[in-house]
């Protein structure tokens, strides 16, 4: 065999080399792709407990809250907090455009 009949089965190689790497890319991101929602909720979760971590006081407020209001009111309460926290937001975007 020849040196530039070695460098062609050489070339080829590489390029069938090239473009099976390029498959194995695509599965992988295929695979990493359906993981990407379960992975996205669980690093929520640890960014609510770091969150409660680094601030126990206002963790031991929530449980002492839910302990004397009850759970039912605490809801309550919580959801009119919300809703009050959307109309001041959407009024401070309103005063900020004018």
């Amino acid at each position: 065999m020849s040196y530039t009949e070695r460098m062609v089965e050489v070339t080829r190689c590489k390029e069938r080399l090239i473009a099976r790497a390029a498959a194995q890319r695509a599965a992988v991101a295929g695979a990493a792709e359906r993981w990407r929602t379960p992975i996205g909720a669980a690093d929520r979760v640890l960014s609510v407990a770091r969150f409660f971590r680094s601030h126990p006081l206002l963790l031991a407020a929530a449980a002492a809250a839910l302990a004397v209001l009850g759970r039912r009111n605490l809801l309550g309460l919580i959801g009119r907090g919300f809703a009050a926290w959307r109309v001041w937001r959407a009024l401070a975007a309103w005063s900020a455009r004018l």
